[in-house]
């Protein structure tokens, strides 16, 4: 999820080229909304600030309630400070700019905790 829709396809596209089924939201509404859904989640990758109200932070919290061992990702630029105060436990950072390969080792990793 990321609030700048360029960035949020990017991942996406990247996401997808890995073999991911991904679903792409822009805004904290548009999570909650697919939280309350209950569909089945292997991961979370979202970015910190998504404008105005929750952030990515909220999110994964509130992901987590209803996914306990969800495998989460942050993307930021201004947020590396506050991902080991806000962030879930065992979750990912991975600052922008990134590249690919930060993505998607981040998610590799993050996955990888759950299935240890």
């Amino acid at each position: 999820m990321d609030d700048n829709a360029v960035c949020g396809l990017e991942t996406g596209s990247i996401l997808r080229d890995l073999g991911y089924q991904v679903v792409s939201l822009y805004d904290a509404a548009g999570a909650f909304e697919a939280l309350a859904a209950d569909q089945p989640l292997l991961a979370l990758v979202t970015d910190v600030d998504l404008g105005p109200g929750p952030d990515g932070f909220d999110i994964a919290r509130a992901a987590r309630v209803s996914y306990p061992d969800l495998p989460v990702v942050y993307i930021s630029g201004t947020a590396s400070a506050r991902h080991v105060a806000e962030g879930v436990p065992g979750s990912e950072f991975v600052a922008k700019p990134c590249n690919p390969a930060d993505i998607a080792g981040a998610l590799t990793r993050a996955l990888g905790r759950i299935a240890a």
